[in-house]
């Protein structure tokens, strides 16, 4: 008995098809024939990954007791070994013109680019891409591909931005829903090459929806804070390029940002690119000339190119005297969405998003600015470059967060920052909480075999089994380093306008602190944990206290002046 094969040619442009499984079991021979969608091949690397339905790779249905060869688009693989189920978690030698490959099964969709261009930073070059999932839905279009990312560039592993067209010009452009996220025409590929786990970008962009809502959410009810992702296998002109994540994108569409009209700038987005103004540490001049300043860079609207706003709120955070400041920013920046990823950043410790890999985005006119998040690599005890930093005595900060901290004010940004704490420290901002998220994206990883298949595409990449503990470790860590800077301040006296004169800042610090006492004057207490006085001194005005060496670590600063006395947790870097 011979089998036949039928292959359905879709055409560029077509978009989203639901494509019924074809295949045919040749009972005696232990032949399973195989659906060449399903069917991914690397010749180069000797390579075969299959995505079929789990109940097309067993022996039910054959009259022999095991699989003994795989058919597709009419090329024959032989096993070695005959087996009773092709399974993911393992791997298997198969013999095809007399060289041996390594089969693979996995449930992870398979993503094919093809291009016969130099893909380049920019511009974008056309592709083909094929999209097919376990189920057999397979998404197929023309696609511009190019580079994304600044540093990521110089990895082997690329990470690119795809947008799709309908036709092969890109004159046109064409709307798909992939792998059960938004229907967009603009995505990325996350090579999430510095992450040895490949998982800490989706586990937080996960943990960051979780978490915080756009404000406007009765408003917009399909606008989300962040973005989803999924992920995917990569093949890119027939060779294997690994796990990556294709994700939604940060845009107007996604915040359900208001469009531009009648010649207004209504939606306003902004993105951190690097670092300057970004920080809110200075406001240099602006030039609507150009899409870039200081570091951040013009989104939103497209129509035009306007900086003023931005730059006021920037001018706003740098040089408002406090009384302006304290008065009138939660009417300039959204508290709620201020404090939430004061939280995440922190929790994270993403040091590379306090200026930079954030947006700021505006919903309409009138209306206060909010972070978004963005290319959350460098998380959960890693650093930017993937390297296990393992430190977690610091609060991330910049000029923006450095002035809210000293907010101590009944409804300011220190009690709401507390009050959010411990709500969070009993839902989403635990360690069981986080470390199950942790674990749902490392078991699906695993048990879809990625990481060997991950080594064998890039040779410097080496899974160590042992990582997997490390976030744990390092996360419970954090947590309890976190409960002792934003759990509410322990007071002696009655937290009211007099205590809240009593501030001491920058924290963290290293070498000083500046003390603001007031009209009445203060003396200054430092102890250590073990209650031990490290510093002592009575302060008649504000003013730069040095701290003479003091050690790294965790202290009680109390304040106490002849009416009220307060007492402050302190890190000294």
């Amino acid at each position: 008995m011979k089998s036949k094969i039928v292959l359905k040619r879709f055409g560029l442009g077509l978009g989203l098809l639901l494509v019924s499984s074809t295949l045919t079991k040749l009972h005696a021979q232990g032949i399973v024939t195989i659906d060449s969608k399903f069917f991914h091949a690397d010749s180069a690397s000797r390579l075969v990954l299959v995505n079929a339905p789990a109940q097309q790779l067993t022996t039910d249905g054959l009259a022999s007791d095991s699989i003994r060869t795989l058919v597709a688009g009419g090329q024959a693989y032989a096993l070695v070994r005959p087996v009773r189920a092709l399974r993911p978690a393992g791997s298997y030698q198969a013999t095809y013109q007399a060289k041996t490959y390594t089969v693979y099964v996995t449930r992870v969709p398979v993503l094919h680019l093809r291009t016969r261009h130099q893909i380049a930073d920019a511009p974008s070059v056309y592709a083909g891409l094929v999209l097919t999932d376990t189920t057999g839905v397979v998404a197929q279009s023309a696609t511009g591909i190019e580079f994304r990312g600044v540093s990521s560039q110089s990895y082997p592993k690329k990470s690119y931005e795809l947008s799709l067209w309908a036709d092969t010009l890109g004159a046109n452009s064409q709307d798909l829903a992939l792998l059960g996220l938004r229907t967009s025409n603009k995505w990325n590929l996350q090579a999430m090459y510095n992450d040895q786990l490949r998982m800490r970008l989706k586990v937080a962009n996960e943990l960051w929806q979780d978490m915080n809502q756009v404000y406007y959410k009765a408003q917009e009810p399909t606008a989300k804070s962040g973005i989803d992702m999924a992920y995917t296998e990569v093949f890119l002109n027939g060779r294997y390029q690994g796990i990556y994540a294709l994700t939604e994108r940060v845009d107007r569409k996604q915040l359900k940002l208001k469009k531009y009209a009648n010649n207004t700038i209504m939606g306003e987005l902004y993105k951190g690119a690097g670092l300057g103004v970004t920080t809110f540490n200075s406001v240099p001049a602006f030039d609507n000339g150009t899409t870039f300043w200081d570091g951040f860079e013009y989104k939103e609207p497209s129509e035009q190119t306007d900086w003023t706003n931005l730059h006021g709120f920037a001018s706003f955070v740098v040089k408002s005297p406090d009384a302006d400041f304290y008065s009138q920013y939660k009417a300039k920046f959204n508290l709620a969405n201020a404090v939430d990823y004061f939280i995440f950043l922190n929790v994270m410790r993403a040091t590379d998003n306090t200026g930079k890999n954030i947006y700021i985005a505006k919903y309409k006119p009138n209306e206060p600015y909010f972070y978004v998040p963005w290319d959350l690599d460098g998380v959960l005890g890693n650093d930017w470059t993937g390297a296990n930093v393992n430190y977690i005595l610091d609060v991330l900060s910049n000029g923006f967060y450095d002035r809210l901290q000293r907010d101590y004010s009944a409804n300011g940004f220190q009690a709401a920052l507390a009050s959010r704490w411990n709500s969070l420290r009993t839902s989403v901002m635990t360690s069981a909480y986080i470390t199950a998220k942790i674990k749902t994206n490392s078991d699906y990883l695993l048990a879809n075999n990625v990481y060997e298949r991950e080594q064998r595409a890039w040779p410097s990449y080496q899974y160590d089994a042992a990582q997997l503990a490390y976030p744990t470790t390092w996360l419970n860590n954090r947590l309890a380093y976190l409960d002792n800077m934003f759990r509410p301040t322990t007071a002696l006296g009655t937290q009211d306008a007099a205590t809240a004169e009593l501030q001491l800042w920058p924290n963290p610090t290293r070498d000083y602190l500046y003390a603001s006492i007031g009209a009445s004057p203060c003396q200054l207490t430092i102890r250590d944990v073990q209650g031990k006085t490290v510093l002592q001194t009575t302060l008649t005005s504000s003013r730069r206290v040095a701290l003479n060496g003091l050690p790294q670590g965790l202290y009680l600063a109390s304040m106490k002046s002849a009416t009220v006395s307060v007492v402050r947790k302190i890190v000294v870097q």
